[in-house]
């Protein structure tokens, strides 16, 4: 059986036109920009979210804060907060005073039989009725190896915990002095900027003292002590009449 022309002549132009379409795709494919390539708007979607992501907040971490006035309350660190300079003389006084207070209980409770003021009283009295010399040296002498003795029972009932208490309001007893002095190397203009940073420095310890070891307690504190004394010879050298 033959097959008719026009099937065949159908069949010829539906695989020329198929050849063609194939072609021009296989074309059209080639001539297409790869991604990445100039022209192209591919970007990977995490470039375009950090692109896009909001600037911090000023109250979220890591925001740049805006630096204080000096009359500000400055937020140094979580939970330490320094009092503004205005307030800083009645903070330093509170500080002297509550540390005081506190060492003179603290030795009320150890005192020994020889601390009170009618002991002395009686022991000044029995001297100043002693004529001979000698005796008096004697009594002296075996007072001193008694109130000796006597302290150091009254120390180590204190225990180790007592004494390094002690030696830390001796400490803060001082503030108000580091400040009352430094207050007068800052009439000096040519020291007062660094006499202003010692205040904040003084500031920042004060508020922060609570929290430290002993030994960070002690080293700092000595280090504003010597921190002032050259501020304050640096000070005496600059008034005039002085060598």
């Amino acid at each position: 059986m033959r097959i008719p022309s026009s099937i065949i002549k159908a069949a010829l132009v539906t695989i020329v036109v198929a050849l063609i379409a194939l072609v021009v795709f296989l074309f059209t494919r080639q001539d297409a920009p790869e991604n990445g390539e100039a022209g192209t708007d591919v970007a990977p979607k995490s470039a375009k979210s950090r692109a896009h992501s909001p600037r911090p907040s000023a109250g979220t971490p890591g925001a740049t804060r805006k630096s204080p006035g000096r009359d500000e309350v400055l937020q140094q660190e979580p939970g330490v907060t320094v009092v503004a300079k205005s307030e800083r003389k009645d903070l330093m006084i509170a500080i002297s005073v509550r540390a005081r207070n506190e060492l003179k209980g603290l030795r009320e409770r150890y005192q020994t039989e020889f601390d009170s003021p009618e002991a002395r009283k009686e022991f000044s009295d029995t001297l100043r009725n002693v004529t001979d010399p000698q005796e008096r040296e004697r009594l002296l002498q075996e007072r001193t190896t008694a109130m000796r003795i006597a302290r150091d029972k009254a120390d180590a009932q204190k225990g180790f915990p007592g004494r390094a208490r002690e030696k830390r309001l001796i400490a803060l007893m001082q503030v108000q002095n580091l400040w009352r002095m430094n207050s007068f190397v800052a009439r000096n203009e040519n020291l007062k900027t660094e006499a202003d940073q010692f205040d904040d420095r003084l500031a920042e310890w004060a508020a922060s003292e609570e929290g430290m070891s002993d030994e960070d307690f002690h080293e700092s504190f000595n280090a504003l002590r010597h921190t002032l004394n050259e501020l304050r010879v640096r000070n005496q050298a600059a008034v005039p009449g002085r060598p």
